[in-house]
């Protein structure tokens, strides 16, 4: 009871503070879209602090590099932990569902964000042609590749697009393991559990593999490396730089 009584106070906390973040973001973003990177994890910070989590992160992000960031997607808070450990002008490819909401959608076309019906074929694949051409900007972008999070806590099936996308590009992958967001606030529930959320950043998969693994080779071997950097398995990874 209490720790319902306690996380019904931090939500409270939180989202009105998630608002006043975007209202400055987006006034920020007229300004310089870059104020917006400067500003973004100590915002991050507190909003994590608000729900009790700490984020620790091991491993190093590349600086100057075109990159597609592939993540494994366990919490709501996902997107709040990028901050942490990004480098650089980055956007990502989302729901599109998340542009129902004014402030949040406002937020995410200032950034470049990429929107994807997943459940139209011929959108999603424009979705991916249009990333590709800011990714040929120099603009990082990050992927949710299971495209929606698990519920078990475990590494769900990986979609395709994100892989289309590097390959075409040519593209290096880089793999970032999230472990414990799944327990801070899981999909089935909005009861907070306080905890330590670690970051692994694994190594970028060299672009040279990809004629002679596809695009199943490849997804293959980023399940398995975000399994491994999220804890899920043991194995080391071979296909890095």
């Amino acid at each position: 009871m209490i720790n319902i009584v306690i996380s019904i106070i931090r939500w409270i906390i939180f989202f009105p503070t998630v608002i006043i973040g975007l209202i400055i973001f987006i006034i920020l973003s007229f300004i310089n879209v870059k104020l917006i990177y400067k500003i973004s994890k100590p915002i991050c910070f507190v909003l994590a602090y608000i729900l009790g989590a700490k984020i620790k992160v091991k491993g190093h992000f590349p600086k100057n590099k075109k990159l597609v960031i592939m993540s494994n997607h366990c919490s709501f808070f996902d997107p709040f932990i990028f901050p942490f450990f990004m480098k650089g002008i980055y956007t990502g490819i989302v729901a599109d569902y998340n542009l129902k909401f004014p402030l949040w959608k406002q937020f995410l076309l200032r950034l470049n964000a990429i929107p994807i019906n997943r459940k139209n074929r011929q959108e999603a694949i424009k979705g991916i042609q249009k990333a590709e051409q800011i990714l040929n900007k120099g603009i990082n972008i990050a992927i949710l590749p299971e495209g929606t999070r698990t519920v078990s806590g475990k590494l769900g099936k990986l979609k395709k697009g994100g892989f289309h996308l590097a390959i075409n590009t040519n593209t290096s992958i880089i793999p970032v393991g999230i472990n414990g967001a799944f327990k801070l606030i899981p999909k089935t529930t909005w009861r907070l559990t306080p905890c330590d959320i670690v970051v692994k950043i694994g190594k970028p998969i060299s672009t040279s593999i990809y004629s002679s693994e596809g695009v199943d080779g490849v997804l293959k071997i980023i399940e398995n490396e975000l399994k491994y950097l999220s804890g899920e398995i043991n194995c080391v990874s071979s296909k890095g730089e």
